[in-house]
């Protein structure tokens, strides 16, 4: 009987939509789509109030219809990051990077092993591979590469 109902509402649903409500539609899949290698480099930073010494970060993160996700390390945990964003058909992106501290020696203003941090990268992609640049005081750079 609670199937039947359910089934009756659903049909009801649907009868009050009409004809004229557009189905869903499925993302596209985009020229970008796969698996891709990234490279993250961060030069020490020299200046008078920050010395965070430098690093080079191996990871690998898919693109599906258009939308990157690349992971570095175990969620939740110190060293872990998440770099994601949508990579447009022309291939200028701005992406988005949630990690967490490792060590504060490489961590800039020295933040504490353990603690959040969020920072946006500009990149662009053409055919099998990209480039990018953090913004803010640290000028890592992202290099990208499909397999």
């Amino acid at each position: 009987m609670k199937t039947a109902a359910l089934g009756l509402a659903a049909l009801i649903i649907v009868a009050a939509l009409g004809p004229g409500v557009p189905a869903p539609v499925a993302a596209a899949p985009s020229a970008f789509d796969g698996t891709w290698d990234v490279t993250l480099t961060c030069p020490p930073l020299r200046d008078d109030e920050d010395d965070a010494k430098g690093y080079v970060q191996r990871f690998s993160g898919q693109v599906k219809d258009g939308m990157l996700r690349a992971t570095h390390g175990v969620e939740g945990q110190p060293s872990w990051h998440l770099l994601t964003g949508e990579i447009p058909p022309d291939g200028k992106a701005m992406l988005t990077i949630d990690g967490i501290v490792k060590s504060a020696d490489y961590a800039v203003n020295h933040a504490a092993r353990g603690k959040a941090y969020t920072f946006r990268v500009r990149a662009t992609f053409e055919g099998t591979h990209g480039s990018g640049v953090r913004l803010g005081k640290r000028k890592c750079e992202f290099d990208f590469r499909r397999r």
